[in-house]
């Protein structure tokens, strides 16, 4: 009996499936899919910034009652590791709560669809997307300091920063060109996607114009041009005509050209292929118009836009600042402080440690063990 790669293909399916089941049951048997939203909203629904505050500062206390509560820890070094990631955390969990309650805050803000929930599964679920894309950078000082590949704005929690940040500055909004601006990504990186480079080429091409007076003045010397060629001198008055009179011969060498008239792509295509174009268009611009429309409102909507524009800063601050074990331990961290709550709640339906290994070995080491020895069996007859 051969191994063909088809049925290796289903083997894999298969524990593919299994693997997507356990993880599902741990996340219902650990509580991830209970609802944050009672926990920082009042009787009407509405958001309570009190009980939002209220309820990161109980997640982050039980943490720190059980690290001190380990007595080969001493409580010295204990408070002097909560010093530098208690408020980190706090930040953390602070802005994507906060955001959570928003349906299509996302796709008004970066154009981009993301379901958004409002249970602790999604919460973790970001902190581990977060956690991916961070490196190690040196700052100007030599010393290490942790940056973001593509910068804040585009993770769940960062992303209102830069339309709530232009509507406190401009008082007005364009989705169109947030994509571009991302005002928490260091400079360095908004070089690498021409931020910068566009600026310095505006500076340098208008600079000219207001320093370099003195050169005007040589500008005339183009009427001296002719006396190469031969041809009778012009004075400045020449170089104007009236009544459509071309002292160059413009008109002369290209007689059918009018001033209304200009190439487009568009002059390539065939009248049903063009009237196509301008639909999409129109349906673009009206899709953008409907997103600036809908991200005002939400704006508008959002209670302290001055606290969270500072918890977004304050949290770059001190990522930045954070030792480099920080991004390492971000993830895990945050989901001990996440079932620290739900245990203490008691919300996870099964949160003895020991049941869930015995599900879990039951459900996904039994079957892989025998797809294991089905491969070994299918190898051993193809031999």
């Amino acid at each position: 009996m051969e191994l063909s790669k088809e049925k290796l293909e289903i083997c894999e399916k298969n524990l593919q499936s299994l693997q997507e089941t356990v993880d599902e049951l741990m996340r219902r048997m650990k509580g991830y899919d209970y609802s944050f939203r009672r926990e920082i909203t009042d009787q009407k629904g509405e958001f309570c910034p009190e009980k939002l505050h209220g309820l990161v500062e109980e997640m982050l206390s039980l943490w720190e009652e059980k690290l001190l509560a380990k007595r080969y820890i001493k409580k010295g070094w204990v408070k002097s590791y909560l010093r530098t990631r208690r408020e980190l955390y706090g930040l953390y969990l602070y802005l994507v709560m906060r955001c959570s309650l928003y349906r299509g805050g996302y796709y008004y803000a970066r154009g981009k669809e993301l379901k958004e929930r409002t249970d602790f599964g999604f919460l973790l679920e970001q902190a581990e997307w977060f956690s991916r894309g961070w490196c190690i950078t040196k700052g100007t000082d030599g010393t290490s300091q942790n940056e973001l590949y593509g910068g804040y704005d585009g993770n769940f929690g960062f992303h209102l920063y830069s339309p709530i940040y232009h509507y406190l500055t401009f008082k007005e909004l364009n989705a169109g060109a947030l994509d571009d601006d991302w005002a928490l990504t260091p400079p360095h990186l908004r070089t690498e996607y021409g931020f910068e480079d566009l600026t310095a080429e505006t500076e340098e091409t208008e600079q000219p114009v207001e320093t370099d007076g003195p050169e005007e003045a040589d500008e005339p010397d183009i009427a001296e041009q002719p006396e190469e060629t031969g041809e009778p001198d012009m004075d400045d008055d020449d170089l104007f005509y009236e009544d459509g009179e071309d002292d160059y011969g413009f008109a002369d060498a290209f007689p059918d050209f009018e001033e209304d008239d200009y190439w487009s792509p568009l002059d390539e295509l065939d009248e049903e292929d063009r009237a196509a174009w301008w639909e999409a268009e129109y349906e673009q611009q009206s899709e953008l118009e409907s997103r600036n429309w809908e991200l005002l409102q939400l704006v508008l909507g959002f209670e302290g836009l001055d606290e969270y524009c500072s918890a977004c800063l304050r949290f770059v601050e001190l990522f930045r600042k954070a030792g480099t074990e920080i991004p390492r331990d971000f993830c895990r961290e945050l989901e001990e402080i996440v079932n620290l709550y739900l245990g203490q709640h008691k919300i996870a339906p099964l949160a003895d440690t020991d049941k869930a290994l015995d599900v879990h070995s039951r459900i996904c080491e039994g079957p892989l063990r025998l797809a294991k020895s089905y491969g070994r069996e299918l190898q051993w007859k193809a031999l």
